[in-house]
């Protein structure tokens, strides 16, 4: 199946044609998952053109055990036979999952504008979705306000979070825009009477991931028109020209490796030659099954808690808002550890000792201390350890491992250890 895909422009004449920013370059994501392919400034609209790469069953299937620590210790535990069973119908139920866009995204510039949400094309808007298949690429196109000129550095805002109730929104930060202010914008010169009956479009085919010339075949039909009145095939170099006349065309390339790729021009008030540089983004490659298979064979395995001596261990990655003594998700994982240690040790029992730096009060800081060891305490009763296995005990500020002279000490100064005292 054929996927229209984005080309990006160079353009040697101003003004003839939309501004554009070929892959821009981003400062920060919410997600590895969208791409922004191009920005597009034309008279009416920002238009920002994105794909969707959709996770393979494997990829769904790591990502699912990862934020499911217990069922990957259970099958951690498990015969391998049985294990890969599992995990193969397992990944055999990895559904693809639904996109679409919020009508409340925007772009908003370094000095806090906003320019808002317009439409979209090839992607629903919210609250409708669409589904995906996995390992799948969509493209689709996103259109807000034109953006003032001089705005050459925006962030693409979807969602106030880059993820809230089970949904991850697509925002972007520090996405770099290629639109001068109007002082820097070439003047476009003025049309003759008598325009060029004919002149030269050339430029270069490149691989838009590696940025490599690639030959390709290109097809230039007038628009409207069923027959191509011109094709030329390019040579390793990825270079090609036309002579053409001031009109409207659609132009089709194709190359092995690289999805078919189409695009409208409409040159009829470009008056002299230019560049047009072509980027094509090569197919997604389907993982083979072997592979899958090997991977799906290897034991799941858990990092082990921090040891400090043979009888203590911190738990480095058990996380509380400050000042305060609720135990973050995040955390689970850790405390998973934990579990999986008593469970493996019927007989231990052990001691929470909570740790605290020495901002504040003292005597707060020791309650603090408590309250958190207790927490955490009543979370690994919660799942499923017996409570006369544990006790608990705060220490505030009293046993400092660093000198609570620097940010980064004071953070390594609060703490939650587990202390073994009867195997």
């Amino acid at each position: 199946m054929y996927k229209i895909l984005s080309i990006i422009f160079l353009f040697g004449v101003q003004n003839a044609l939309a501004q554009v920013t070929p892959n821009p370059k981003v400062t920060k994501k919410s997600t590895q998952d969208t791409f922004i392919n191009k920005i597009e400034i034309t008279d009416d609209y920002t238009v920002v053109s994105m794909q969707y790469v959709s996770k393979s069953p494997k990829e769904a299937l790591k990502e699912y055990l990862d934020n499911n620590p217990k069922e990957k210790e259970q099958l951690g535990r498990m015969n391998p036979m049985m294990r890969n069973m599992l995990l193969q119908q397992m990944m055999g139920g990895m559904g693809g999952s639904t996109i679409s866009i919020q009508p409340t995204s925007f772009l908003r510039s370094k000095d806090g504008k906003e320019f808002d949400f317009i439409k979209a094309s090839n992607i629903p808007v919210a609250p409708e979705r669409q589904n995906v298949e996995p390992d799948k690429k969509y493209f689709f196109k996103v259109f807000f306000e034109k953006l003032s000129p001089g705005i050459k550095s925006v962030d693409l805002v979807e969602g106030p979070n880059d993820e809230r109730d089970g949904f991850q929104y697509w925002n972007f930060y520090g996405v770099e825009v290629n639109n001068p202010a109007l002082g820097e914008t070439q003047a476009l010169a003025a049309i003759p009477e008598n325009p060029a009956e004919e002149f030269i479009m050339s430029g270069k085919v490149y691989d838009a991931a590696t940025e490599k010339p690639i030959a390709a075949k290109i097809t230039c039909t007038i628009e409207g028109d069923n027959v191509p009145f011109d094709s030329v095939m390019t040579s390793r170099t990825g270079y090609y020209e036309f002579l053409v006349k001031p009109d409207s065309y659609v132009y089709k390339i194709e190359a092995d490796g690289y999805a078919l790729t189409t695009e409208n021009m409409n040159l009829s008030k470009v008056t002299k030659s230019f560049d047009r540089d072509i980027f094509l983004e090569p197919l997604v490659e389907e993982t083979p099954q072997e592979e899958i298979a090997e991977v799906i064979e290897e034991p799941v395995k858990e990092e082990e808690l921090e040891e400090v001596d043979e009888n203590t261990f911190r738990l480095k990655n058990v996380y509380f808002p400050l000042g305060k003594a609720d135990i973050l998700e995040e955390s689970h994982k850790e405390l998973a550890k934990v579990v999986r240690m008593m469970n493996e040790n019927p007989e231990m029992e052990i001691r929470v000792d909570g740790h605290t730096d020495n901002q504040g009060d003292s005597r707060l800081n020791m309650i603090l201390s408590m309250d958190r060891a207790k927490n955490v305490r009543d979370y690994l009763i919660a799942e499923g350890i017996e409570a006369k296995r544990i006790t608990f005990k705060g220490w505030g500020d009293t046993k400092p491992i660093e000198k609570n002279q620097s940010k980064e000490e004071r953070q390594k100064n609060r703490r939650v250890e587990i202390v073994i005292i009867n195997e």
